[in-house]
């Protein structure tokens, strides 16, 4: 009885882990919040928003309009893996921008959320 008590306590030990999550989609989004303040409609083209911010994740014909969409998708977390009990705390950020233009490639229209990084 001891014996097999002492071979499910080491098989729960082998058996639990710890875990780190880590991912990353989309384009990289190297540029700060303020960067879509610099935008103006009707004034600003497609070749300004993309010298600013680089090329897009999309990029959709609409018609008469082309649409630029920026995603960035990242998480990291961690977990604790036990026979019976598992828990992860995972924090996801997703940045996002979308410009649209004419068919002159000037912007009608933009909006976007770009999560403001901590300083390392």
């Amino acid at each position: 009885m001891k014996q097999r008590f002492g071979l499910l306590v080491l098989s729960i030990v082998l058996l639990a882990g710890c875990a780190q999550y880590e991912s990353e989609r989309g384009v990289t989004v190297n540029w700060d919040p303020a960067a879509l303040s610099g935008f103006e409609k009707g004034v600003s083209t497609r070749a300004d928003v993309m010298a600013a911010l680089g090329p897009p994740s999309q990029l959709v014909s609409l018609g008469g309009e082309t649409v630029l969409y920026y995603l960035n998708e990242s998480a990291s977390g961690r977990g604790l893996i036990l026979v019976v009990y598992n828990r992860f705390e995972i924090d996801a950020n997703y940045d996002r921008a979308v410009f649209i233009f004419d068919a002159d490639d000037r912007l009608t229209d933009f909006s976007g959320w770009i999560e403001p990084r901590e300083e390392s």
